[in-house]
């Protein structure tokens, strides 16, 4: 009986890691993103997420330099929530997947309107 009870548990577990393996491929750890941020950013290969506003450092005429990396990128888009996000991936050939680090390429910034909620709510005029 326990022999039994054994292989079915063990027969359930492979069967689980097969399913959550196709499932993996279509799970992104923030849906909501993929509501808002363009496939262009890699945002579907989970290569954009929050950062604080110590890692961009404004520079003139909209544009925004990484300070992980120094690289200089324009403002995308602004973003729905007041939160800064970073899209940034570097391509694995080997593995054949795309790859988040802190040192990769910057592909797409998101920075809060905050300069129009401010006007908005009368604090500048």
């Amino acid at each position: 009986m326990r022999r039994g009870l054994l292989g079915a548990a063990l027969a359930g577990v492979a069967a689980l890691s097969v399913f959550g393996a196709a499932f993996a491929r279509d799970y992104h750890s923030n849906p909501w993103l993929l509501s808002w941020i363009p496939p262009t950013c890699c945002v579907t290969n989970d290569c954009c997420w929050e950062i604080s506003e110590r890692e961009l450092r404004p520079m003139p005429d909209d544009q925004w330099q990484v300070v992980s990396t120094g690289q200089v990128r324009k403002r995308t888009d602004w973003s729905p929530d007041g939160k800064f996000y970073r899209c940034a991936c570097d391509y694995d050939s080997a593995d054949r997947h795309w790859v988040k680090h802190q040192g990769a390429n910057t592909r797409c910034l998101f920075v809060p309107m905050r300069a129009a909620a401010n006007r908005w709510l009368g604090l500048v005029n």
